[in-house]
């Protein structure tokens, strides 16, 4: 368990350093607030900071879901739900990195982020189903 709450504590951090980017952005470009638009770089480091937000909300909860019924099964689900945590976290890293670079280029760090989530989830229906039969 102490691994996941040590990933979802970094992917926590991670997302502050994504709003932090985005504070910095909004001096640099001269976007006041409230203004959520203006120069391209800082609607980059913006849509990030938002992303990573709307992915979190998927990945924390069911990181502690897959870690706690995986290991009610078995399946080393504390072990895989942070390995899968720390690819999550490289994947956004990736993602952020890319995004703010070059937009299209965000694919393979999206993927790093999405699929770990999915997985977990797919887990967490399946061992739900196992432990119901």
């Amino acid at each position: 368990m102490e691994l996941i709450i040590l990933t979802t504590t970094l992917a926590l951090i991670q997302y502050i350093y994504f709003a932090i980017n985005v504070g910095n952005a909004r001096r640099q470009y001269g976007i006041r607030a409230p203004q959520m638009s203006g120069h391209p770089v800082f609607e980059r480091f913006l849509r990030v900071q938002e992303n990573t937000q709307e992915q979190l909300i998927i990945f924390i909860p069911v990181q502690f879901m897959y870690g706690w019924l995986g290991d009610n099964l078995g399946w080393y689900g504390y072990e895989t739900a942070a390995t899968l945590g720390l690819i999550w976290l490289i994947g956004r890293g990736l993602y952020a990195r890319a995004y703010v670079k070059e937009p299209l280029s965000r694919s393979i760090g999206f993927m790093m982020t999405m699929i770990p989530s999915m997985l977990m989830l797919c887990g967490c229906i399946v061992g739900v189903l196992v432990s119901l039969l």
